[in-house]
């Protein structure tokens, strides 16, 4: 629902979070697997299966090279996912506004 969508919204946003830095042990490495990509919707990166659920960096089933192709498939699918994200949101809120 609208009411739960705008909730979790709101949770994901306020949740503050430190980082402290990084393992100095070699241990960074990408994980495998993921959703399909089948199931995402390439223009917005949104869930074709959730409304409103849009997939970004390791979520998704993508594994590159070593060599910051990785870091990249991150930062871009970020970018796209939160913009995609925000229309929806805008897009959601002026249809309630528009029913009222």
């Amino acid at each position: 629902s609208k009411k739960t969508i705008t909730a979790l919204t709101s949770t994901i946003v306020a949740c503050p979070m430190e980082i402290t830095g990084k393992n100095t042990y070699k241990e960074e490495f990408v994980t495998a697997g993921g959703i399909k990509l089948s199931q995402i919707d390439m223009t917005t990166l949104g869930s074709r299966i959730t409304p409103g659920l849009f997939c970004c960096g390791e979520v998704m089933d993508v594994d590159g090279v070593t060599g910051g192709y990785n870091f990249m498939n991150c930062w871009g699918s970020g970018f796209v996912a939160g913009t995609s994200a925000v229309q929806y949101v805008k897009q959601i809120h002026n249809n309630h506004v528009e029913s009222i």
